[in-house]
């Protein structure tokens, strides 16, 4: 398989757009792999935190080992934190997407 370049994944993303506004397909747009990714949201590196920390994560899931139920009392952590706490793990504006 080739691989292709920005310019032709965005001449492809335009012919599969023209072919969907006309009925004929039904393919999404390709995605370029080599773009970057978007930073981390405030709430996935408080997951992180927990995650990297063993005293934290016996403090929040305590014997909890189902991923789903971990998911579910980290949720309920960061719910009940305030706006204060929460902004210890927003990223760093470095990190955050320039406008557009």
């Amino acid at each position: 398989m080739r691989t292709l370049t920005p310019d032709d994944i965005k001449r492809e993303n335009a012919f599969r757009a023209a072919q969907r506004k006309a009925g004929k397909s039904r393919k999404s747009n390709i995605k370029d792999p080599n773009a970057p990714k978007k930073p981390l949201s405030a709430y996935f590196m408080f997951l992180q935190r927990i995650r990297a920390n063993p005293m934290l994560v016996q403090e929040i899931f305590g014997d909890e080992t189902e991923t789903t139920k971990q998911s579910v009392l980290a949720a309920a952590k960061w719910r009940s934190m305030t706006d204060d706490e929460r902004k210890v793990h927003s990223p760093p504006i470095s990190m955050e997407t320039p406008s557009r």
